[in-house]
């Protein structure tokens, strides 16, 4: 009977020791694809010129470079981009890594800009 119990209890323990692991493990934060994720103001430097210019995306999804509003439609949108077309079929997509968008390609200029949150006190030129 001892060596029925003992066996039992290792069991016992065992199970409890497996299932209290995987209830500490931390599940990874899954990336956001909500578009608030991209919402906000970016500064970026055209490398030709070397000028600052600012893009804000509105939580509706507006796009503005340097207060002008692009007339865009969302073609797609997941974790790690959002791509927009333009009226003329040209695609502006901004990539993110999982923190925050760091990037974006405008197929019109084919070219792929830094991107950077823009600090109150930043003022592009």
């Amino acid at each position: 009977m001892k060596g029925r119990e003992l066996a039992l209890f290792g069991v016992s323990l065992v199970a409890g020791l497996t299932g209290g692991f995987s209830l500490r493990r931390k599940k990874k934060p899954q990336p956001s694809e909500s578009p608030l994720f991209y919402v906000g103001t970016w500064q970026f430097v055209d490398p030709h010129n070397q000028r600052r210019h600012r893009l804000e995306i509105s939580p509706n999804l507006d796009v503005q470079i340097d207060n002008h509003q692009l007339q865009v439609s969302v073609k797609n949108l997941n974790d790690q981009q959002l791509t927009f077309q333009d009226k003329f079929g040209y695609h502006l997509t901004i990539h993110a890594n999982e923190h925050q968008p760091i990037s974006f390609f405008d197929e019109a200029d084919d070219c792929t800009y830094a991107m950077k949150p823009l600090a109150s006190t930043d003022q592009p030129s």
